[in-house]
């Protein structure tokens, strides 16, 4: 299946409407070659859990183009607490326990705004602003993005997020031995096109 090619869309958009704010909505896909991992440590050793399903993003998305910048609404991506595997059980109950899966059973990943580098009215590469929620707590960080051939856009990076900034306390284990790090890495890689 070919994938079209979301940027030139994005980009034709905006130069046929530079001198007011011009909003379209696309179904935007994630390609199946995107994935996220979250990186953590112990006092004693590292581990990581591996998002195992398919990413999905189940809604149209709203872009509107305003002085060189693309703002998004509905670009929500939610990943299940229950589909991360670091591959050891106990891990992983203690994973979903630290991230009070049972009650809120996603981490949400919200696409708000890409900041391309223009060069010539194109772009190869840029910032992307995205919202992660966890535990009903929403954080702002800003990340890489930049478009790949054939026809994707790549938002990539490994961000350090602080678990307490969530309201979420690390694990203690073997009578406090065993500490977990309070910070952990999203290292994501997500490909996006469009049906357009």
């Amino acid at each position: 299946m070919r994938i079209p090619n979301i940027v030139l869309i994005l980009v034709l958009s905006i130069c046929s409407g530079l001198s007011k704010v011009h909003a379209q909505e696309y179904r935007i896909f994630i390609h199946p070659t995107s994935n996220v991992t979250v990186y953590g440590s112990t006092n004693i050793n590292t581990f990581k859990f591996v998002y195992t399903e398919e990413i999905a993003m189940n809604r149209p998305v709203r872009v509107v183009q305003s002085e060189g910048v693309l703002r998004l609404s509905g670009g929500i991506i939610n990943l299940k607490i229950r589909a991360f595997d670091s591959g050891n059980g106990m891990m992983n109950k203690d994973f979903r326990s630290m991230l009070k899966e049972e009650d809120d059973p996603f981490i949400n990943v919200e696409l708000k705004a890409l900041k391309p580098d223009w060069k010539n009215e194109a772009w190869r590469e840029g910032k992307a602003d995205i919202i992660i929620k966890m535990n009903q707590v929403e954080k702002t960080y800003t990340v890489n993005c930049k478009v790949q051939n054939p026809g994707s856009l790549l938002i990539y990076g490994r961000q350090r997020v602080q678990l307490i900034d969530f309201g979420l306390t690390p694990p203690v284990r073997m009578m406090g031995m065993v500490k977990v790090s309070e910070w952990v890495d999203l290292d994501f890689s997500l490909r996006f096109a469009t049906d357009r």
